[in-house]
């Protein structure tokens, strides 16, 4: 009987270690990015209705944490505004790290102005994209999609947190 239940337990101590395994290769990344546009580009009106635009922001930013730490990006986004709310329309950038370059292209993401007393007070956006392709360091990324939430941190400076699915 004792020869029978040693087998057993080979292998539900295997069965264990690949779930453990299989639990610690699913854990999320998560990074922040903090940001600042290049140039402050106003919104162009369209001249259809009022407080219908486009808007075209390139930007960079130091990445804190995650497979391009202390790397570079460098990205642009197009936006169409109606008054205070945006539907990105064209989203996409470059990671740069020694050792590693990834390539993005955001998916659906949107952007709301806050007001307080009729005046704009700041913003808060939120998106999610796909790392289109990733080498070296940060060569798991590739194919992986992400969501984000971007909010104002000063003039013209934001902060991205990131978490890759």
């Amino acid at each position: 009987m004792k020869q029978s239940s040693c087998p057993a337990r080979v292998a539900v101590t295997l069965a264990l270690s690949m779930l453990g395994a299989y639990s610690f290769a699913q854990t999320p990344i998560a990074f922040k990015c903090v940001c600042q546009n290049i140039g402050a580009p106003p919104q162009e009106p369209l001249g259809d209705r009022e407080g219908h635009a486009v808007s075209v922001t390139s930007y960079t930013c130091r990445v804190e944490g995650g497979p391009l730490d202390g790397g570079v990006l460098t990205g642009t986004t197009i936006y169409e505004w109606d008054k205070t709310n945006a539907t990105g329309l064209s989203g996409n950038g470059v990671g740069r790290r020694a050792g590693a370059t990834l390539v993005y292209q955001l998916g659906e993401f949107k952007n709301a102005l806050t007001t307080a007393d009729g005046k704009i007070t700041g913003f808060l956006g939120s998106g999610q994209g796909t790392y289109k392709m990733a080498t070296g360091s940060a060569a798991s990324l590739a194919g992986k999609t992400f969501s984000y939430v971007v909010r104002p941190t000063g003039s013209s400076q934001f902060a991205i947190d990131v978490k890759v699915e």
